[in-house]
Formats: structure tokens, sequence, C-alpha cells
């Protein structure tokens, strides 16, 4: 259960984070629930459940979670002689969550066999190719309670592929959207 603290600008914190996306926002968890007073500042407005909509124009094309590029001009110059000019390139989430509330949420977990790629390729010239000196088998309760926390949604084992889990997703799997259903046609189609 999350609770929220007021402070007034002369209380003292212990940490300060700008930005609550998916590195601040987890940081500032487990901070305050660690026992930390912290502090997170973010431009954007908080958006209640019930004010999100399943409509990519109204995200995207009216900026309705991210930055307005059009009044919020970024700019770039390569010397500093130049003139900068407007380059709309910098993108990112403009709401209390930051991009983990407007990108496209899939958590996906690497496989056993990506933490192990110089056993199974053998060198490769001109690459410094290792394997990781941890194994899936250890990231994989971090991999969960990630999951857990944030609430991600999915059917266990729906794909033969999956990596093994020690848990079930926390929610079950969203309704497919109308380009979901045609691709699944299709694949089923193709067998």
């Amino acid at each position: 259960m999350s609770t929220t603290a007021k402070f007034k600008t002369t209380d003292a914190v212990d940490f300060l984070i700008v930005g609550s996306g998916s590195a601040g926002g987890v940081l500032a968890k487990e901070l305050s629930s660690n026992g930390f007073r912290v502090v997170v500042l973010e431009q954007g407005p908080r958006i209640d459940p019930g004010q999100f909509k399943h409509d990519e124009y109204w995200a995207f094309n009216l900026n309705a979670l991210s930055n307005n590029l059009r009044s919020q001009n970024t700019t770039f110059r390569e010397s500093e002689h130049e003139t900068a000019k407007i380059r709309p390139i910098l993108w990112y989430g403009r709401v209390v969550g930051g991009g983990s509330v407007h990108f496209t949420t899939n958590y996906w977990r690497f496989h056993e066999l990506d933490f192990v790629e110089r056993s199974r390729k053998g060198s490769i010239p001109g690459a410094d190719l290792q394997d990781w000196p941890i194994t899936y088998n250890d990231l994989e309760p971090y991999y969960t309670k990630a999951e857990w926390e944030l609430g991600v949604s999915g059917q266990a084992g729906a794909s033969p592929f999956d990596p093994p889990r020690s848990k079930p997703y926390p929610l079950p799997p969203l309704p497919i959207k109308s380009s979901g259903v045609l691709m699944e046609r299709g694949a089923r189609k193709l067998g």
C-alpha cells in the first residue's frame, strides 16, 4: 500500500528524486519503504485510472502522456558559435510515472541461454563476448518481485518460449486489441 507524505519547503529530507519514471519511481519506492524521507519532483500531472483511454491518437498525437514538442521546444547546435535550431527529437513521459505510463508495457525476461552466449557461440573475432557472471536463476526472484510490484499482466506458460518462473503473473492478460487479433489470425493461419 502506498502512502503520500506532505512536506514543507523547509523540511529536511534524505533524498530528492527528479522524475517518477521507471528508475525514479522504483528508487523512491525502495528508499521510502526502507525508512528514508523521499521527495519526488514531476513536471507532469497525475492521471487517475479512469482518465486513461485506449486511444493512440490521444496519447501520441495530442501528447496526453508526453511532452509536447511544439510547446516544449528542444534546441540543438553543434558549436557555441552556431544558432540553436529546434529539433523535436527528445520525447519523454510527462506525467506521474514518466515513460512507464506510455510505453508498450512489455516486460520481457531474458532466457537462460542469454546469460551464456560465449559458451554457446564461442569467441567472435573483434568482440569481447563473455558469459554473464550470474545466471537466469539468480535474477528470477527479482523479475518476479518487479512483476508483482508493477502489476504485470499475462498468462504464464502461454508461450512455449517463456523462461521458467517461480510465480504466475499477478494480473490476468489484457484483452487483445484489433491489431493483435489480426496478427493472431495471421499467425494461426500460417501454423
